[in-house]
């Protein structure tokens, strides 16, 4: 089996996207290969609804190669899962998203949730996104990690991080009420375990739940349903880059 991972992030060197590759295979069955790339034309960090809007385009396409390439499965490595029903109305294969994935394994562990995002000016985004998909009745709160994707990560910090996701772990279970808690960004990868061992909750990573969610479908034959995700009309589409300052 082989997934292609796309991580809207772009400017990643091969290095980096290696390092992601191997932790992503901790979560991964012996008989797959995981394969992840950014996009290389369009300049962005997914921070904003305006970064989402402007990753799309290229993730789509990257996302119709890695069809033609042979990948089972298309994964989009990002809590706002951009481009994703766009992919899916153009792709024969399954395409998973980061946070639908995870909001989808929170209603098996629990009755109301909690997302951590990377600060306070995303939580109004992040609350109506979630309700936008359909889970906003489950939603007890998204709270900040204040803890931005480009602050980077090491494993002298890590720790320090770990604690502090712990704390706002336990915040969204006492204040919230809360059971279950999701980490709303991909920057927090591999960290869903001990953070969960602290906190003494369940606490979902996504990137590991991609691996998971984009498994089963394969190894089941599922995929997204042609009457929820119809092929557009044939028409010819055409975009070039900018840029915004």
């Amino acid at each position: 089996m082989k997934l292609k991972f796309i991580n809207p992030d772009s400017g990643m060197s091969r290095a980096e996207l290696a390092a992601r590759e191997a932790l992503l295979s901790r979560a991964a069955g012996p008989d797959t290969a995981i394969s992840m790339d950014c996009p290389q034309r369009t300049q962005v960090c997914i921070d904003s609804d305006l970064d989402v809007a402007v990753a799309a385009p290229e993730i789509v396409q990257m996302a119709l190669q890695a069809q033609a390439d042979g990948f089972d499965a298309v994964c989009l490595y990002c809590f706002s899962d951009p481009g994703l029903s766009a992919c899916r109305e153009l792709l024969q294969i399954p395409v998973v998203g980061g946070a639908q994935a995870s909001l989808a394994l929170a209603a098996q562990l629990g009755h109301r949730f909690s997302v951590l995002t990377t600060a306070a000016g995303r939580i109004p985004q992040k609350a109506a996104f979630v309700r936008a998909l359909g889970f906003g009745n489950a939603l007890a709160s998204v709270r900040s990690a204040e803890h931005g994707p480009n602050e980077g990560r090491s494993p002298a910090t890590d720790g320090a991080l770990v604690k502090k996701l712990a704390q706002t772990c336990r915040r969204c279970a006492e204040e919230d009420g809360a059971d279950t808690v999701i980490l709303g960004c991909l920057s927090f990868a591999g960290l869903g375990a001990q953070v969960s061992a602290l906190a003494g909750l369940p606490v979902i990573d996504p990137a590991f739940t991609l691996v998971g969610i984009a498994e089963l479908l394969v190894r089941q034959g599922l995929c997204h349903s042609k009457l929820a995700y119809p092929l557009p009309p044939r028409a010819v589409r055409a975009w070039s880059g900018g840029t915004i300052d």
